[in-house]
């Protein structure tokens, strides 16, 4: 929520903007001492060139990494927040909007569902893709559990005509957060691994049994591809 005073709206838009450009400048110089190695790129250029609706499907703990190896792609990311005044006017909030106008700097497109009503949110991402857009999502977000995909994933991609792209991380270095995601960031001057895997398409039947099944395999997916990564940091003894 926008202060209601026409000054310090401003303020606020011209505080957020100004703090959300050195953001972006200060992530592009420490993306630049990172070493990456990425495996699969193919895949991604293939689909673009096709014009193939599609989904990154990337670990929520690792969905970091997507700002560093992903900004070029135009992925879509959808947002959304409680819609409580208490919230609105926390810190949080004013975070958040650096948060959102940082990622919209470096090249990402992002759909903030709590600008409409809250049940047409996922509508409108699904559209979005839909209509060309490609999408980014955690399959264990936004609370988890951790490594665990959700069945909605699968959904979202049969209900937008896409197939699903499983991205696999890892850090040679890295500093891990307490959050229930175990959110990872790459030390400077540290590799970085990515493997993408290959397009995933979801089957027509999306019943419930169905969808787990599915979620289960795409689960299974990206566990393998983030080993993989960590074998080409490490070797295949890690």
């Amino acid at each position: 929520m926008l202060p209601k005073n026409p000054i310090k709206r401003t303020l606020y838009r011209a505080v957020t903007s100004f703090l959300s450009t050195i953001s972006a400048v200060l992530i592009s110089i420490y993306q630049s001492t990172l070493d990456f190695k990425i495996e699969g790129e193919d895949h991604l250029r293939i689909l673009s060139t096709m014009k193939k609706n599609h989904i990154v499907a990337i670990w929520h703990t690792f969905v970091d990494a997507a700002v560093f190896c992903l900004h070029h792609r135009n992925l879509c990311i959808y947002s959304d927040h409680p819609r409580t005044e208490a919230y609105e006017r926390s810190k949080t909030h004013f975070l958040r909007e650096i948060g959102l106008k940082t990622l919209r700097a470096l090249g990402f497109d992002i759909l903030d569902a709590s600008l409409g009503k809250q049940s047409a949110g996922i509508m409108n991402f699904i559209k979005k893709i839909q209509s060309g857009t490609p999408a980014l999502v955690a399959p264990d977000g936004p609370h988890g559990p951790i490594y665990e995909a959700k069945p909605g994933v699968v959904y979202m991609a049969a209900k937008a005509n896409s197939c699903i792209v499983p991205i696999g991380v890892g850090f040679s270095r890295r500093i891990v957060g307490n959050n229930w995601d175990d959110v990872c960031f790459p030390l400077p001057f540290s590799r970085v691994a990515l493997v993408i895997g290959d397009p995933i398409y979801p089957d027509l039947d999306l019943s419930e049994e169905s969808l787990a099944k599915q979620a289960l395999q795409l689960e299974k997916t990206i566990d393998s591809l983030c080993f993989k990564a960590n074998e080409i940091l490490y070797g295949s003894q890690a």
